[in-house]
């Protein structure tokens, strides 16, 4: 039976600005006002050499929502513009049959296994979940900021089919062209992170590119490797740094416009 879940991004969601407004101070030379244009005289403030200080009044509302699921043309957009702005992956497996593509799960586990797209599909545990996905370094439009509805098997889930080791403390996701990312087992076990072969009730090849994908909710795009063909469970000295961390180098991840509010340099 698929599952139908819901994770909303932390300050992914997309965002909907209807209007908004705040009182603005504009200075004019008395001579250069019109008379229809001069504020009323409750609202005037003589500054500096006879100048004139109007409050603009200005109405409206500001809303956004979390829930909104982006349309296949802005996941494909703001996915495309992730490949440049924080590292994701570009790369294409050409005419591979994402049907026959096989995931391999071993390491220290009791049980390795090897398992194809499709039997990923068939899994009882198949879930539907509402993902958003960012960029640390978002441009000013807030533009690499999405929400997909997306469906997949968790990466809990192959664990557990697995029995992982209690000692493993990190997953390394290999895809097919060398691409590698590597996660705290204990970050895992606490998020929804799938393995998606769709979306938007499109196949990820026709959205996306590609046979298989990780996602991992609110976190930046350059960790949903592309193309597994292995996930391997190891015991580090230290575990990777979990996503959204200093120690990551990515704190600033899914805040919009992160790069005009504070500025400086974003990793």
């Amino acid at each position: 039976m698929e599952k139908t879940t819901k994770k909303i991004a932390g300050v992914t969601g997309t965002l909907m600005l209807l209007s908004m407004g705040a009182n603005a101070a504009v200075a004019f030379a008395d001579d250069g006002i019109s008379p229809d244009l001069q504020p009323a005289a409750d609202e005037q403030v003589t500054g500096a050499e006879g100048s004139v200080v109007a409050k603009e009044k200005v109405a409206g509302a500001f809303s956004y929502t979390q829930s909104k699921v982006s349309s296949v043309a802005d996941i494909v957009r703001a996915m495309g513009a992730a490949q440049y702005l924080c590292g994701g992956q570009a790369s294409e497996v050409g005419e591979a049959n994402a049907a026959d593509w096989v995931i391999a799960v071993g390491g220290q586990v009791e049980s390795p296994y090897a398992m194809t797209v499709a039997e990923l599909q068939q899994d009882p545990d198949v879930q539907k979940t509402l993902i958003g996905c960012s960029c640390s370094g978002n441009p000013a439009d807030g533009g690499a900021s999405v929400n997909a509805m997306v469906r997949g098997v968790s990466v809990n889930v192959l664990m557990k089919k697995a029995a992982v080791s209690p000692e493993a403390n990190t997953a390394v996701f290999i895809s097919a062209d060398g691409y590698e990312v590597a996660l705290p087992v204990s970050y895992l076990k606490s998020h929804q992170c799938p393995i998606v072969f769709d979306v938007n009730g499109s196949s990820i090849d026709e959205v996306m590119g590609g046979t298989n994908q990780l996602w991992l909710g609110s976190t930046s795009a350059r960790y949903f490797a592309r193309n597994i063909v292995s996930i391997t469970f190891e015991t580090r000295d230290e575990a990777p740094a979990a996503p959204g961390t200093p120690e990551a180098g990515d704190t600033y991840a899914n805040l919009p416009n992160i790069g005009v509010d504070f500025g400086g340099t974003i990793g």
